[in-house]
């Protein structure tokens, strides 16, 4: 089955960006029975790099571009809507 791009459909609006990376984080880093929310710290919620590496290959994966070093800031990585927003950023620099 094919991926959704960040140019698809599926990505269009905010939310569906802040559902599809909080629904990698819970489904595919957090233990189950500890899900994080969109504004939840990831940190917090005990996200370490290696787990912040996963995600970011995932948004490579899904949004076709890799967020470089001095974009890993905690501006842009506290939280799965953190991460959405840079994404929109990215995707539409006038955002």
């Amino acid at each position: 089955m094919p991926t959704k791009t960040a140019q698809g459909p599926g990505f269009s609006q905010p939310d569906e960006i802040v559902g599809a990376i909080t629904t990698f984080i819970n489904s595919s880093v957090m233990a189950h029975g500890h899900p994080v929310d969109p504004d939840e710290d990831l940190e917090q919620a005990g996200i370490d790099s290696m787990a912040l590496l996963k995600i970011l290959l995932f948004i490579e994966a899904e949004f076709g571009f890799w967020m470089p070093d001095e974009d890993l800031v905690e501006e842009n990585t506290a939280s799965a809507r953190a991460l959405a927003n840079y994404i929109r950023q990215r995707r539409n620099p006038s955002y």
